[in-house]
């Protein structure tokens, strides 16, 4: 079962995601805050990280090298508000897609689902490759 973190600085927005996510069958391991994002990060490995860009945490999009540095297999989803999105930016750090505020149900589904069979393809090439490689 794959593992996503929810870093979302707005509880209800957080609680909702979650809310989401379990209907549809995901393990979500957390739904957090920006106080524990760090921490979290350091401590799991994730398939999957949503991180909200619109909460300003204090290093802005460093937080996306760090969560990359410290899950460099997992999949990145940011969350942020259209006029917030800096396309090339989330590209340099590794963001896979970004889901739009407000965001309907349905969208949320598809990009999860699109994030993870994307790292469950990433995953196999690079077991491939180890087995071509011994």
């Amino acid at each position: 079962m794959s593992r996503i973190l929810i870093i979302e600085a707005q509880g209800k927005i957080r609680r909702l995601l979650v809310s989401i996510l379990k209907r549809e069958g995901f393990e979500i391991c957390k739904g957090i805050g920006w106080d524990g994002a760090s921490k979290a990060c350091e401590k799991d490995t994730y398939d999957l990280i949503m991180v909200d860009l619109d909460a300003k945490p204090p290093n802005d999009y460093d937080i996306l090298g760090e969560i990359k540095l410290s899950n460099s297999g997992a999949e990145i989803v940011a969350i942020a508000s259209r006029s917030r999105h800096d396309a090339n930016r989330m590209n340099n750090y590794g963001v896979y897609d970004c889901l739009y505020k407000p965001f309907r149900q349905n969208e949320v589904i598809d990009l999860v689902k699109k994030a993870l069979e994307k790292k469950k393809l990433a995953d196999k090439v690079r077991n491939l490759e180890q087995i071509i490689d011994n």
